[in-house]
C-alpha cells in the first residue's frame, strides 16, 4: 500500500550550498521510514530531480524547497499544500495534478474565466484542502507549459506540470471542433491521460440515444429532424404546439414556438438576446417563409410541446444534476426548479429564469404526500438518463445537467441533457460554502487518478 502524506510546500531562496537539498519535517522522515541526509528522487508526474534530504524539527508536515528545484519541477514558487506519496525505491511523488481546461480572458493583469470563474475557485479551496495540486489552463497556455493557480484570492499565472486528469469545460462548440483542440485531446490519449466530460452531444444525438430504451418513449417529447417542411406540417398537424430548437444550441437561444389555431393561423414566438418576438401568419407557407432564412443556416429538430407546470403562473422545468463521484457510479448532486421570467418559454436563467426550491414549487401543485414520490421518479428517471448516456456516448462523461418537466399528474418527461451544465443553476451556490458539485468533480478526478495509476502497475 502506498504510504502518502499532506505536506505545505514552502519556497526557499537559492541557496549555493543547497542548491539540490530540501528540508523536510521529522513527521514525514518517520513516516516513510527515510534517513536523514538521504538522496532521493522527488518528482511531479513527469518531471523529477536527485534531492538531498536534511531534516528539520517542525510540528507539521512541511517541505522547504529551494525555488529551482520548484521550477525544474514545474511547480509554483508560493506556498501551497499537496499529497506526498511514497513510491517504490524511496522516490517521492508530489501530486495528483488536476486541470481544467477552459477559456479565459486577461485584462488589466487579471483574468476572468466566465461564467465558471466561482466555481474554478470552490475547485481550487477544496483541491487545497486535500491535497491535490489545480490549475486551469486554455489551449494556448497548454503548450506553454502554463496555466492558472489561485493563490491569496487571486488567480495567477504560473509554470505547471503536466496533469494527471483533465475537466473539459471549453464552452463553445466550434471550439471543440477546432484543429487545436482535437490535436489536444490525442496527445492526452496518446499519454493516456483521462479527460472528461468528452465532448457536446447534440439534441439529435442524445434523442437517438435514449429512443432506442423502448420503455423511456413515455418519458420522451416526439421528436423529429427537421428535414424538410413536410415535416414541420406534420408535426403541427399532430400535435397544434412543435418547438423548434436548433441541434447544437444553449441557454435557450434560436428556439421557435409555433402554435396552429383551428383557424389555420400560426402565432410563430422566437427567443432572441433581446427577446421574444412574436409574428401571425396566416398560412404555413407564409410561416414556413417566415423560418426559412433562419432554418437554412443550422440543423434543427421539431418537438413536440410538452405542457409544463406552472409556479405562479410561470411555466417551470426542474435541472437535475448529475455526477459521478469517487467511482463510476452515478450520484444524483442537487436538483433546482426553474421559473420562467414572464412572457418568457424557456426558463434557462441565461434568458430571465430564476432558480427556486423544488419541495416549494411542487408544494404549490401536488399534495404533500404525493411529493416523495414525485423526487424519487425525477431522481431515478435523471440518473437512468445519465446511465444511458455514459454507456452509449463516446468518450468519457462524468457530469451531466438534464433538464426534466413535470405535468399536472407529476409524471416527468425528458426535455434535454447537459454536458457542460452551467454552474450558475446550483441552490448551494447561494452560500459561501464549496458546493457539492465542485467536490464531487474533484473527487471524482482522484479516482480517475488512481484509476490511470493502477493501470501503470497493471
Amino acid at each position: 500500500m502506498t504510504k502518502k502524506i499532506l505536506i505545505e510546500v514552502i519556497p526557499v531562496s537559492d541557496e549555493q550550498d543547497s542548491f539540490l537539498q530540501i528540508k523536510m519535517s521529522d513527521i514525514i522522515i518517520k513516516k516513510f521510514g527515510l534517513q536523514k541526509e538521504q538522496t532521493i528522487e522527488l518528482y511531479c508526474n513527469r518531471n523529477s530531480l536527485m534531492v538531498n534530504i536534511v531534516s528539520i524539527n517542525e510540528s507539521e508536515p512541511v517541505i522547504q524547497c529551494p525555488t529551482f528545484i520548484l521550477k525544474e519541477l514545474q511547480l509554483p514558487p508560493e506556498n501551497f499544500s499537496i499529497t506526498l506519496f511514497k513510491k517504490a525505491n524511496d522516490k517521492l511523488e508530489m501530486g495528483p495534478v488536476i486541470g481544467l481546461l477552459t477559456e479565459a480572458t486577461e485584462k488589466n493583469n487579471q483574468v476572468s474565466f466566465g461564467s465558471i470563474g466561482e466555481f474554478c475557485e470552490e475547485i481550487s479551496l477544496y483541491a487545497s484542502e486535500i491535497g491535490v495540486l489545480f490549475y486551469v489552463f486554455t489551449l494556448n497556455t497548454f503548450y506553454d507549459q502554463k496555466g492558472y493557480i489561485f493563490i491569496d484570492g487571486i488567480w495567477k499565472k504560473s509554470s505547471v506540470p503536466y496533469p494527471h486528469v483533465v475537466h473539459n469545460r471549453i464552452h463553445s462548440r466550434k471550439r471543440e471542433q477546432h484543429s487545436s483542440f482535437i490535436d489536444f485531446t490525442n496527445e492526452l490519449q496518446m499519454n493516456n491521460i483521462p479527460y472528461f466530460n468528452d465532448h457536446f452531444l447534440n439534441k439529435w444525438e442524445v434523442h437517438e440515444m435514449l429512443y432506442d430504451n423502448e420503455h423511456l418513449h413515455s418519458y420522451l417529447p416526439d421528436t423529429m429532424l427537421l428535414t424538410n417542411k413536410d415535416v414541420l406540417f406534420e408535426m403541427l398537424e399532430k400535435y397544434q404546439c412543435v418547438f423548434v430548437k436548433p441541434v447544437h444550441g444553449s441557454q435557450g437561444r434560436n428556439i421557435f414556438r409555433i402554435q396552429k389555431t383551428d383557424e389555420d393561423t400560426y402565432f410563430l414566438d422566437y427567443t432572441t438576446f433581446s427577446g421574444d418576438i412574436e409574428t401571425v401568419h396566416q398560412s404555413f407557407p407564409s410561416l414556413f417563409q417566415s423560418l426559412f432564412s433562419r432554418l437554412k443556416q443550422h440543423t434543427f429538430i421539431v418537438q413536440q410541446c410538452i405542457p409544463l407546470l406552472s409556479y405562479k403562473e410561470k411555466p417551470l422545468d426542474f435541472r437535475v444534476l448529475c455526477q459521478k463521484q469517487a467511482s463510476e457510479k452515478w450520484q444524483l448532486t442537487s436538483i433546482v426548479a426553474r421559473v420562467s421570467s414572464k412572457d418568457e418559454f424557456v426558463s434557462n436563467l441565461a434568458r430571465g429564469g430564476e432558480i427556486q426550491k423544488v419541495h416549494s414549487v411542487l408544494l404549490e401543485n401536488f399534495e404533500m404526500k404525493e411529493i416523495p414520490h414525485i423526487k424519487r421518479l425525477i431522481r431515478d428517471l435523471a440518473l437512468e438518463v445519465a446511465e444511458i448516456i455514459d454507456g452509449t456516448a463516446d468518450g468519457l462523461f462524468a457530469e451531466l445537467g438534464i433538464d426534466l418537466a413535470l405535468d399536472e399528474t407529476g409524471k416527468p418527461t425528458i426535455i434535454e441533457v447537459n454536458t457542460k451544465p452551467s454552474k450558475n443553476q446550483e441552490q448551494d451556490k447561494l452560500s459561501n460554502k464549496i458546493r457539492p458539485s465542485a467536490k464531487a468533480l474533484l473527487q471524482h478526478c482522484l479516482f480517475l487518478s488512481n484509476q490511470h495509476d493502477q493501470s501503470k502497475i497493471g
